[in-house]
C-alpha cells in the first residue's frame, strides 16, 4: 500500500462513527512513522551495504597480504637455499685451497729437510777437510823444519855481523 493510499483513503461515515479528521490525522502520523522507519530501513540497507564492501575490501586486503607473506617467505626460503648452496661452494673451495696448501707445504717442508740434510753433509765433508787442513798446519808448525828455518835465520844474522865487522875492521 502506497503513502497515498493509506492517507487519501475514504470512510464512510456512519452515525455515531469516527471523527474523520480525527482518523486522517491519526493515519498521517502513522504514515510519517512509517516513511521514518523506511528512511531510517534505507539509511541502514545502505550502511549494511558498504559494511560489505568494506568487508568485501578487507578481505581483498587480507588475500592479498596473504598472497604477499607466501610470495615473501617462497622467496626468503629460496635465498636461505641460495645462502646455502654458495655457503658449500665457499666451504669447499675453502676445502680444496687448504689441501693445496698443505700439499704445497708438505712439498716445500721435503724440499728444505732435503736441502737441509744435504746441508750436513757438506757441512760434515768441509768440517773433515778443515780439520785435516789445520792438522796438516799444526804438523807443519810442529815439525823440525821450523826450528831449523828459525835457527838459520839466527846463523845467517849472526854471520851477517860477522862479514860487516870484519869488513868494518879492515877499512880502517
Amino acid at each position: 500500500m502506497e503513502a497515498s493510499e493509506r492517507t487519501g483513503k475514504k470512510f464512510s461515515t456512519v452515525y455515531r462513527g469516527l471523527d474523520e479528521k480525527e482518523v486522517r490525522d491519526h493515519l498521517r502520523k502513522i504514515q510519517a512513522e512509517i516513511d521514518e522507519r523506511d528512511k531510517r530501513i534505507a539509511q541502514l540497507e545502505e550502511m549494511l551495504d558498504e559494511r560489505e564492501e568494506n568487508i568485501s575490501s578487507f578481505r581483498s586486503v587480507e588475500t592479498s597480504i596473504n598472497e604477499a607473506i607466501l610470495t615473501a617467505q617462497r622467496a626468503g626460503d629460496d635465498m636461505k637455499e641460495a645462502a646455502r648452496e654458495r655457503a658449500n661452494e665457499i666451504i669447499a673451495a675453502a676445502e680444496s685451497e687448504r689441501a693445496r696448501i698443505m700439499d704445497e707445504a708438505m712439498s716445500r717442508a721435503r724440499h728444505i729437510g732435503s736441502q737441509t740434510e744435504d746441508m750436513k753433509r757438506q757441512s760434515k765433508v768441509f768440517r773433515a777437510r778443515f780439520k785435516m787442513l789445520v792438522q796438516a798446519q799444526l804438523d807443519l808448525l810442529e815439525s823440525d823444519d821450523w826450528d831449523y828455518l828459525l835457527d838459520y835465520d839466527l846463523d845467517n844474522e849472526d854471520r851477517a855481523r860477522d862479514i860487516v865487522g870484519d869488513e868494518g875492521n879492515n877499512d880502517g
